[in-house]
């Protein structure tokens, strides 16, 4: 995860269902065992970036990169 001009955007609030995690001083993220379906990912960047949801879906066995970009609340 990193802001519009990608720089990464570390602690920022990961949800996925049920799930919940952070990102880590390089703006990434993981769920480990997920059950497969459909999910709604929400990116929260606390009270300097918009919040962003999205749509995933998960099949079996499979790897999901998901790439997030936050708009800061200024719009930058």
């Amino acid at each position: 995860m990193a802001n519009l001009t990608g720089l990464p955007i570390s602690g920022a609030t990961v949800t996925l269902g049920s799930l919940t995690t952070t990102t880590n001083g390089n703006g990434a993220f993981t769920f480990p065992s997920v059950v497969p379906g459909n999910y709604t990912l929400t990116v929260s960047g606390g009270l300097l970036y918009q919040t962003s949801t999205q749509s995933v879906s998960v099949a079996p066995g499979q790897t999901v990169t998901v790439t997030v970009r936050l708009r800061t609340l200024l719009g930058l």
